[in-house]
């Protein structure tokens, strides 16, 4: 099995449930690994597994769409991805918003989102 991984990928986006952070944007990170059965011995083409390049379009595509929950952006990107490839084992993405818009919080909130087929 293979897992591709992209990590602490930074995007300025728009969701939230706030009138502000509609207006205002925030900066999310995001990571995901995707993991899949690898059918040659050793891989030889792109082709032959899953690219990153891909993946990462999917995940920008869809953070340019504004959305009030970050779990639905989750799954959104997931589905996306699943429909890309169908020899997938699993999918794990992790979102982040670096500043919530919430007093009191230093740091960041977010979602997970895992899927095994």
């Amino acid at each position: 099995m293979i897992t591709v991984h992209l990590h602490n990928i930074l995007f300025y986006s728009y969701h939230g449930i706030l009138e502000e952070e509609k207006v205002l944007g925030n900066e999310y990170e995001l990571s995901a690994d995707i993991q899949f059965h690898e059918e040659h011995e050793v891989i030889h083409s792109i082709h032959q597994t899953v690219n990153y390049v891909d993946i990462y379009q999917i995940i920008q595509q869809r953070m340019s769409i504004p959305s009030t929950l970050l779990e639905t952006i989750v799954m959104d990107i997931g589905a996306s991805i699943k429909k890309k490839y169908d020899n997938l084992r699993s999918i794990s993405i992790h979102l982040k918003k670096v500043h919530p818009p919430v007093t009191g919080i230093q740091g960041s909130v977010g979602v997970s989102w895992q899927k095994e087929f």
